[in-house]
Order: structure tokens, then sequence, then C-alpha cells
């Protein structure tokens, strides 16, 4: 029968006021991790919630920590969904005309061009078995990802849309709740920022006006007194120009890998990555923490000190699951972010590489991540062992080896 014994103890300082506090968990059970193989559509596994009774601690980070240098990805991470389509719209109500392919028929487009090339790429899915294998898949999707956007440039779909077109709909998207940012976002954006972080969005959709215009809304509807600017974000993506010409600007530029410069791939939003974490908060190393969903966020996931996969309350995303799929084949763990241990929270002042990541973190939303030991929260354990969380002037873990008695 597991026991569980909690002990909090309290010391008095010489000047009167509470020394550390002292908290041990004896023999905690394991905790039951999502299930391996449920029916499709694959449902959200559980977070845990048996947490001990008690206020979160001090942060598992060091007083004097690096500041985190926080990166997102946009459409369904930082959103609950994908904003496409309604990026789409501005141009059908720029441009109603009957000659512009629907955006189903964009859509299938893009669809036939995925499978098509999937059905003749070796290795398959299921022969991929290394990362670099995967890597390699994902940088070979990028005439895909790139015939989806000319074909929307050929079609006129953007012809005379602005930047103004682009903000007024992200704006009225947020007000209307057609766009929904996830859970606890701006708590965890607004802590990084308070404690000198700074905070990227990286994405392969195609208006990074979009975006900004989102966030500007969103922030401007913030409750309790919560401030947040949109200019201490920065913001990596492709733009609609619209002009006479309808077309999209490319990240990178026209010239780029030979006129193929936009945010298309994995590999393209991990180069922006490396573009927003070359510059140190508070001129300093950082903590570089990607959060994604999907699989063009496979490559800064590995990359970063810290990857989180974003993974639905209820239903998980098709996106999701195959984020899921692929570190399950690959043999790359993937834990829920409370069991963090504080050494997942070491900066490397290298360039983000795929060596520095061996393993990822799982979250249902944001506040999933704030209230995690990433920021506080102490972790149960998973075997026989005392964990004594220490918390003074500076917060650190110990483990004892203990015999169930």
């Amino acid at each position: 029968m597991t026991r569980r014994i909690f002990i909090d103890k309290r010391s008095t300082a010489r000047d009167g006021s509470l020394g550390p506090k002292f908290l041990c968990y004896f023999n905690a059970p394991q905790l039951n991790s999502h299930p391996t193989s449920p029916p499709n559509p694959k449902p959200s596994p559980t977070a845990p919630t048996n947490f001990p009774s008690t206020k979160p601690l001090r942060s598992l980070r060091p007083t004097m920590a690096p500041p985190i240098h926080l990166i997102l990805d946009w459409d369904g991470t930082l959103t609950t969904t994908s904003t496409l389509p309604l990026i789409a719209r501005i141009g059908y109500a720029r441009n109603p005309s009957p000659l512009i392919p629907s955006w189903d028929t964009i859509s299938e487009a893009y669809m036939t061009d995925y499978h098509a090339h999937a059905s003749t790429y070796a290795p398959s899915a299921t022969e991929r078995k290394t990362v670099e294998q995967e890597v390699a898949w994902l940088e070979s999707l990028r005439d895909v990802e790139r015939k989806s956007m000319e074909r929307a440039e050929a079609a006129g779909l953007f012809r005379g849309v602005d930047s103004e077109d682009v903000r007024r709909a992200a704006q009225r998207a947020v007000r209307e709740g057609e766009v929904l940012l996830r859970k606890g976002w701006s708590g965890l954006v607004g802590r990084v920022l308070r404690e000198g972080g700074k905070v990227g969005v990286v994405s392969v959709g195609w208006s990074g006006d979009f975006i900004r215009g989102c966030l500007k809304t969103a922030t401007e509807d913030l409750e309790d007194g919560e401030e947040l600017r949109v200019e201490d974000i920065d913001v990596g993506a492709n733009e609609i120009w619209g002009r006479e010409e309808g077309k999209m600007s490319r990240y990178f530029g026209e010239k780029g890998r030979g006129g193929n410069g936009g945010i298309w791939t994995a590999g393209d939003k991990k180069r922006v990555l490396y573009e927003l974490v070359a510059t140190k908060p508070r001129g300093q190393d950082s903590v570089v923490v990607y959060v994604g969903d999907s699989a063009t966020d496979f490559d800064c996931l590995l990359a970063a000190d810290l990857g989180i996969c974003v993974r639905n309350e209820g239903e998980m995303s098709g996106e999701q699951i195959q984020l899921e799929e692929t570190s399950e084949r690959l043999a790359i763990d993937c834990d829920w972010i409370g069991r963090m241990e504080p050494d997942s929270l070491q900066a490397d002042s290298k360039t983000p590489d795929h060596s520095t990541s061996k393993s990822l973190w799982w979250a249902r939303n944001f506040d999933d991540i704030l209230n995690s030991p990433l920021y506080g929260v102490a972790t149960p354990a998973k075997t026989n062992k005392i964990n004594c969380l220490w918390t003074g002037s500076r917060a650190m873990l110990l483990n004892f080896e203990a015999t169930p008695g």
C-alpha cells in the first residue's frame, strides 16, 4: 500500500522571521501517463492533479537564474486553432471574384501535393528512425509549402490588400471570438518580460501583421490590470504585400535560397529561432524555451533548452497527434511538464542544436507551464524516493533514496 508523508517545518531565524520551508514527499505514487493507443480522434492526455494541498513554493529556478527567452509558435499554440482561413478571408473580401478559386479548392490542392510527395518519399514515415531522417523529410516539404502560397498569389487572392486591411481583420477576429488565445498566455508572457526575458513568435503563416494585430487587440482587452506591449514581442513570419500584384513577402528575402526565401518548413523556423535568440536578454545567456504543437515545430523543439509540446484538453488536434507519434517513433521522451526536474532548466550558451535537448515536455496550456517547476510547483516523486524541496535564498531539489517501511 502506498503511503505519503508530508513534512512541513519552519525554523525561526534570529530576527524572528520564518526561515526556509522544508517540504518532503515520501513514496509518492506513480502518476498516470497519457494513453499510448487511444481511439481516433485521440483524446488529450490528462495532467496529474494529485499535488499536495499546499501553496506553490518558490520557483525551482535559482534566484539568480538566467532569464527565459520564450519563443512561441502561432497557429495551434498561441492560438487554439489555425488562423490561415481567416487570413484568406481578407483576400476574398477585397477581391469578391468568382474567378478566384475557393479556399477549399486551394486547400485540397495543397493536400494533393502533400500526399503525392509523401507517397514517393523514402524513407517512409514508418521507416524513419532517427532525428536526422525526420529533419530531412520535413525539409523536403519546402516546394509543397511554397506552391501553396504561390497558388494563392497566382489567383490574385490578396491583390490590393494592405496592412490596414489585415490589422482591422485581426481586431475583428479577436473581438468576435474567432481567434482565441490559449489559456494562460498573458500570464506566462508577462512574467517572462517582467523578469527581464524576451518573447518571440515564429510562424509559417502568411501574415506577421495579422499576428501583431491579434496580439495588440488581445492585450488591450486584458483584465486584472495586467499590461503587455506588443512592441515587446518579436514576430517572425511572412507578410502580405497586397498592392496590385497581390504578392506575399518572403521573410528571408526574394533571393533567399534561390528565390525561395519564405518561412515554409521546420528548418526555416529554426533559422528564425537562431535570429531571435542571437540577442541575449539583459546581455547574458538565457534559457531558450520553445512551445509548439505541430511537425513544423519539430526542429525548434529539439533545438531549444526546453521544448514544450501543446496538447489540447479534450481531443488532440491532428497536428498534435502527428507530433506525438513522431516523438514516439523516434524514441524521444515527452512527459508532462509538471514532472520536470530542475536540471532541465540549464541555459546552453551554444547556438541551438539538436544535441542540446534529449527530451520534450507537454502542456495543455500556458497555465500548465506557469504552474510547473519552471516557476514554482513542486513535483511529486515517480519512484520510491524522498524529494525534498528547500526554498531559501536559492532553490534546489535534492533526492534521497528511501526504503518503504
